[in-house]
């Protein structure tokens, strides 16, 4: 009720008087005699303030008078707080918020401050984006710390996010009504009707609840001042320049198990216990969102006859899910929509150009070459966190993330759509140039001739990340500007991007079939360059893809491509070893390599003379000679950190690592892998992490640490597995044999190997077939069935000879040589075993002569030529150190690489 005035008349003619200004202002003397401790005001409010100033000095005395005589116990109190639903899945927030709302302190009863800035009120600014339960978790804290607020509680709806935010004129009417003032007894303007609330709260204990604020300069005129008031905010933006010191309180959203919470308490719980699987992947479509799940769980409940795997469906679909989160008068479009349309209309579009792209990280990079300039650029990326639409994520500088809502993404991408095309196309046609200009940027860092086309400028702002690094996150990105330059008529821009993507081939993932499409060249295009760099890129593409033939047919159906240059044949060169490599042809692969490392060299093509020498050093470690493989490959190494590049130096280590097994050096060869391990993870290259975490496992079982071996080897599936990559399950199922079989799990390595065989055999890696196979013949060794392990060895031994590897071939030759021993095949044990023995004494295979070597003592001893094992027995421990230490090894017992 509101407090009576005694005369309309002396509250007009005080607020026309000059009065108050130099009085009050200079004898602050005179303050605590006219107003007593609790509605004490500094008059140097200011000329702006003074008429509102005066006038809550009338109204306020006035009120204590009253409020007096009727006694303190007898203030109404102001219990204003909506309802609010049961808050799910937001305890760790409710609770910080309680402790911030509680523990009030009494009023101070002294001068109110001059500025809102100096208030001992506190004021809590809770914000996050839209339809993330900002206001359910402020009205579910208020109400449970309406105790320590005895005068009452405050709601007020700001309306930020609707059609009109609600002035400050207005709002401030709203809450003196609601403090007992009748609206008749209002000051006219903004100012004194603030002066008023702050003298009117001064000695309260009151919580306002100002929900959905737009911006400070509504808020500001709204606060009060004194010590035992509270102001709780909820805003898309932060609001907290010029509004309180106390740091703002971020919702996030909620965690998996939160969401699952949230989603069950409307839909029901029965119903998500009974398909957790699906209904986790509901709460994902959904982003965890909580008016997402509100929405859905809600329809769930409503519609007993949709199942959860019905509805997931209907969310898969990116173009209908935001159609499907609408429920009676919830609608996450239209929430979206309120904060979408108060953007700048150059923001709305950058942004809906930047959702449309496949799927990715996004950083000023990106932002700044969809805008006309950097500083555009800067003001978009300001506007959309203070909307709420993104949010920083990672450090600062060029590399700065943002993270965008999937919800949001989807939102923005299709009112993207409704844009004119000619708009479009001038917001894709600057981005299309922006990909040229950086793909080329870092390519000429592997190309030198593509330098003169280059900037430093295009390659500084794209942070500190290296060249391979950038091209592996933006590789969908790239394939996008390729496809959009080519359909608005930008051929010689498509054309740049595809080469420069040729130099990255092994940084980026191309999909089965992709790469004709994407090094297509048009007929326009005559820069004989760029016609070889696209023709070497697609030939390099049938290698992986497992057509070396095409491959082949590309770069030698013509004889050599003079137009290119040395460097460019060399290049040629490299390819050309691969594809003889696919083809199992190591000698014809390392003779080719061998040509393109000399040229390479002789060219100062630094970036390819580092490739060729690692895949230089697989050649020569297939063909016998590891301790050649292990000098070009720390070559490779030495020339990668040179460059800086993490990821070049990452994929060496592990290459280095891989020759250090063979040298049976294991205890080099696993920090090496180690670090890689971290690097790739680093990088968030999955695929590679999964090849590295295959070596650790093998350095492990080196070692004899087979329980860590086998951990490596399952985290290496756990990656490999959802990707798809069933020729790197088959290497990971076909490394645990040799684990099993060392820790007496014999039938279980067998039937590991049984696995292995299949899935070798459905993707067609004959290799991989025949190295399983001899694990399959040694299994049978150890199982004291040599005859049954004749076949699968010599099988083993046919295929990988015919390829030329041999190490493989000497690994079999061995085992078969076991076999035919225990069988008492004398003769035949003899001539494998010379066989295997004549490889690794050609290259620096201590451990490997050793160990068969002692297979040879036994076999001599066997046919009674004790002299003769006596005599290479001594003469081994004189000349190989690691024989010793393997005395007594047996073949048919031992694990083969291990001691």
């Amino acid at each position: 009720m509101a407090v009576p005035i005694r005369s309309r008349r002396n509250t007009i003619l005080l607020a026309g008087t000059t009065f108050g200004v130099t009085v009050l202002g200079t004898a602050s003397g005179l303050v605590p005699d006219v107003f007593d401790g609790t509605t004490a005001v500094v008059a140097a409010l200011g000329a702006a303030a003074v008429t509102g100033g005066l006038m809550a000095y009338q109204t306020v005395s006035q009120r204590r008078e009253e409020l007096a005589g009727a006694g303190a116990a007898e203030r109404p109190l102001q219990y204003q707080l909506p309802d609010v639903e049961p808050l799910v899945g937001r305890e760790a927030l409710l609770d910080g918020l309680l402790t911030l709302l509680r523990n009030v302190p009494a009023p101070a009863r002294g001068a109110l401050p001059v500025d809102v800035s100096e208030s001992q009120s506190k004021i809590v600014v809770v914000h996050g984006p839209a339809g993330v339960g900002k206001t359910a978790l402020a009205l579910t804290a208020a109400h449970r710390v309406a105790d320590s607020y005895p005068d009452g509680q405050i709601y007020i709806n700001l309306r930020g996010e609707g059609d009109g935010p609600k002035a400050g004129g207005e709002a401030l009417e709203q809450l003196l009504e609601r403090l007992g003032m009748a609206r008749g007894d209002l000051p006219a303007d903004v100012d004194g009707r603030s002066s008023l609330l702050r003298s009117l709260t001064n000695d309260q204990r009151l919580l306002i609840v100002l929900d959905n604020a737009h911006s400070t300069e509504q808020v500001r005129p709204l606060l009060p001042t004194g010590a035992g008031c509270s102001v709780l905010i909820t805003s898309r933006k932060p609001l907290s320049a010029g509004v309180t010191r106390r740091e703002p309180v971020p919702v996030a959203l909620p965690g998996e198990s939160e969401a699952l919470d949230v989603l069950a308490h409307y839909a029901g719980r029965e119903r998500i216990t009974s398909d957790p699987v699906v209904a986790l992947e509901i709460t994902r479509f959904c982003g965890r969102l909580p008016l997402a799940l509100r929405i859905v769980g809600s329809k769930l409940r409503q519609r007993p006859d949709l199942s959860l795997g019905r509805m997931k469906e209907r969310l898969e679909d990116e173009r209908l899910r935001l159609r499907v989160l609408e429920f009676e008068d919830d609608s996450l479009h239209a929430c979206l929509m309120l904060s979408h349309r108060d953007l700048k209309e150059p923001t709305r579009a950058a942004f809906g150009l930047i959702a449309s792209l496949p799927l990715g990280r996004v950083t000023d990079w990106h932002v700044e070459h969809v805008v006309p300039d950097r500083m555009t650029g800067f003001a978009t990326c300001d506007e959309l966190i203070e909307a709420s639409l993104m949010e920083t994520q990672g450090g600062e500088g060029a590399g700065t993330g943002y993270r965008v809502h999937d919800l949001v993404r989807v939102f923005a991408a299709e009112q993207y759509e409704q844009l004119p095309p000619e708009e479009q196309r001038q917001y894709e046609a600057r981005l299309v140039k922006a990909y040229r200009d950086a793909a080329v940027s870092l390519a000429a860092q592997r190309a030198p001739e593509l330098r003169a086309e280059s900037s430093a400028e295009r390659v500084s702002d794209l942070g500190q990340e290296s060249a391979a690094s950038w091209v592996s996150a933006e590789q969908e990105r790239l394939r996008w500007a390729i496809g959009r330059a080519r359909s608005l008529d930008m051929h010689a821009e498509a054309a740049d991007i595809g080469e420069a993507l040729s130099y990255f081939l092994d940084d980026i993932n191309l999909l089965p079939g992709s790469a004709d499409w994407l090094f297509d060249a048009s007929p326009s295009e005559t820069r004989p360059r760029v016609l070889a760099g696209l023709r070497r890129a697609r030939a390099s593409a049938a290698v992986t893809e497992g057509a070396p033939d095409t491959a082949l047919t590309l770069l030698l159906h013509s004889g050599p491509d003079d137009s290119v240059g040395p460097a460019g044949s060399a290049r040629d060169e490299m390819v050309i070893a691969r594809a003889y490599a696919v083809k199992r042809d190591f000698r014809r692969a390392l003779d080719h390599m061998t040509t393109a490392t000399d040229r390479l060299r002789a060219a100062d093509d630094s970036w390819h003379v580092l490739n060729s020498l690692e895949k230089l050093g697989e050649f020569q470690r297939w063909r016998g000679s590891p301790e050649l493989a292990e000098q070009s490959q720390r070559e490779a190494l030495r020339l990668a950190e040179l460059t800086g590049d993490l990821r070049a130096q990452a994929r060496l280590r592990r290459t280095l690592a891989e020759t250090f097994g063979y040298l049976r050096r294991p205890e080099e060869a696993a920090p090496l892998l180690e670090s890689a391990v971290r690097d790739f993870r680093r990088l968030g290259d999955r695929r590679w992490e999964g090849a590295s975490l295959y070596a650790l496992g093998k350095a492990y079982r080196l070692l004899g640490r087979r329980q860590e071996a086998r951990e490596r080897y399952d985290r290496a599936e756990e990656i490999f597995g959802p990707m798809g990559e069933r020729h790197w399950v088959g290497r990971v199922t076909n490394a645990r044999i040799r684990v099993l079989a060392g820790m007496g799990c014999l039938d279980e390595a067998v039937a590991t190997a049984r696995a292995a065989l299949r899935l070798f055999e459905e993707v067609g890696d004959e290799m991989w077939q025949a190295h399983t196979e001899r694990d399959i013949g040694w299994l049978h060794i150890k199982a004291h069935e040599p005859e049954a392990a004749l076949e699968p060895l010599t099988h083993a031994i046919n295929v990988v000879e015919r390829a030329g590897d041999a190490y493989a071939g000497s690994m079999a030759r061995h085992l078969r040589g076991v076999a035919y021993r225990e069988l008492g095949r004398y003769a035949e044990a003899h001539s494998d075993l010379e066989v295997a023995l004549s490889v690794y004494r050609s290259g620096s295979y201590s451990w490997n002569e050793a160990a068969v070597t002692h297979d040879v003592v036994r076999v001599l001893r066997a046919e009674g030529r004790t002299a003769e094992a006596d005599s290479l027995e001594e003469t081994a421990a004189a000349t190989n150190p690691i024989f010793v230490r393997m005395r007594g090894r047996d073949g048919a017992e031992a694990v083969p690489d291990e001691d």
